[in-house]
């Protein structure tokens, strides 16, 4: 048996996407489809809150994880913040980066010991400027996750540059079905998620 958690801010919970599936929906639909993961046993759980930074999900993802998890189930736990961290409030980022790396790194040092762990970077958005910040974040993540011995997926860097996800972006931050299902791709495709979804 196997549950699936996925934590996150709205990108993750799919606002944008009129069919609120988001890129977590289609990733468990080729989870299913493609890999015949049964429903049930295997649960997913999207846990993505609209306007959660890394402070906000370092306080919620312990207990959020504790009601839903089942002794016997292998537990897989995907993370994805940082476009919050890095919004611009009173000409200042959400929260510093020194800080945003910190709580990552309490995260991923709790959650390593409830399961198989994933840290995705945030999608690029359409400003600029907010994007230089997001690569500025991950950058971070990705040296702090290489030292925790997590699993990091860089899904910024490959979706940055393309013009058809951008465009997606309705409100510059937010992808519409497409967008989702290109973010979708890159996670399915992903080694580690690949393992996890063929292991028995």
């Amino acid at each position: 048996m196997k549950q699936f958690f996925f934590f996150g801010d709205s990108i993750t919970l799919g606002v944008n996407d009129p069919k609120g599936n988001g890129w977590v929906g289609r990733f468990i639909h080729r989870a299913i489809d493609e890999y015949t993961l049964p429903v049930p046993p295997t649960t997913f759980y999207n846990l993505g809150v609209r306007r959660n930074s890394s402070r906000d999900i370092l306080g919620r993802w312990a207990a959020e994880f504790s009601v839903r998890r089942m002794q016997s189930a292998r537990h897989y736990l995907i993370f994805c913040f940082g476009t919050v961290d890095t919004v611009l409030a009173d000409g200042k980022p959400n929260v510093d980066v020194g800080e945003s790396e910190n709580n990552a790194r309490l995260i991923l040092s709790g959650a390593k010991e409830a399961g198989r762990v994933l840290l995705m970077s945030p999608p690029p958005v359409r400003d600029e400027s907010h994007s230089e910040r997001i690569a500025a974040l991950i950058r971070g993540y990705a040296t702090l996750c290489h030292e925790a011995g997590v699993p990091f997926l860089d899904i910024f860097s490959p979706l940055r540059g393309k013009r058809d996800f951008l465009n997606s972006l309705g409100d510059g931050i937010h992808p519409d079905p497409e967008g989702n299902t290109q973010i979708a791709g890159l996670i399915s495709g992903s080694d580690v998620v690949q393992s996890w979804v063929q292991e028995e």
